[in-house]
C-alpha cells in the first residue's frame, strides 16, 4: 500500500511505466506490485479506477429501487402532493390517468 501512495498516476496514457511522486521510475519489481494491485488497493490509495460492472450493478440497484418506491407511492400518493409544485401536480393527474385508461392491458410482472 506504501507503494501506491507513492506512485503518480498521472502518467501520459500511451506509457506504461510508473513513476514515484518524487519522478523517479519505478524498477520492474515495483512495477509489477503496481500492476497486480487490486481494484479495492487503488481505490484505498484515492486512485479512480474504471469498473463497467459498478454502472451494470447500479442501473439494476436504481430499476430496484424505483420499483420498491412506486410500491409505496401509489398506495399512498396523498401523501406527496403537499410536496409536488403546481405542475407536478398538473403532470401526475395527466399521468394517473392515462395509466388508468390503459391500467387492464398493464403487463402483470411478479
Amino acid at each position: 500500500m506504501a507503494l501506491l501512495f507513492d506512485t503518480d498516476f498521472n502518467r501520459p496514457e500511451d506509457s506504461l511505466v510508473y513513476r514515484h511522486l518524487d519522478g523517479r521510475l519505478f524498477t520492474e519489481e515495483e512495477q509489477a506490485i503496481i500492476r497486480d494491485a487490486t481494484i479495492e488497493e487503488l481505490q484505498a490509495a484515492g486512485v479512480y479506477v474504471h469498473n463497467p460492472e459498478a454502472g451494470t450493478e447500479a442501473a439494476a440497484a436504481a430499476r430496484k429501487l424505483v420499483e420498491l418506491l412506486l410500491r409505496y407511492v401509489v398506495s399512498h400518493s396523498e401523501v406527496l402532493i403537499p410536496f409536488m409544485t403546481h405542475e407536478d401536480m398538473l403532470e401526475y393527474d395527466r399521468l394517473a390517468n392515462i395509466v388508468a385508461a390503459g391500467a387492464d392491458r398493464l403487463p402483470h410482472g411478479d
